[in-house]
């Protein structure tokens, strides 16, 4: 019975560090159009919030870009 309670513990921990680890583009699905990089920025679209963003990394953006907006210049 203790092993079992440990385990269910232990199981419990590893699904909520993974939650809390991506929690910043949980809902985001990147989608990479490569027809609009820019050198070496690479140009990503989210189909689920309709952000578009650009990142200089082998990958996705990490954060939900939904809600950044752009200061007037």
């Amino acid at each position: 019975m203790p092993i079992t309670l440990i385990a269910l513990l232990v199981a419990f921990a590893f699904v909520a560090y993974f939650a809390w680890c991506n929690k910043g583009t949980r809902n985001c699905r990147w989608r990479k159009d490569s027809t609009k990089d820019r050198d070496t920025l690479h140009f990503y679209h989210c189909v689920t919030c309709g952000a578009e963003a650009y990142t200089a990394t082998d990958g996705p953006p990490r954060d939900c870009k939904a809600k950044v907006t752009s200061r007037p210049l």
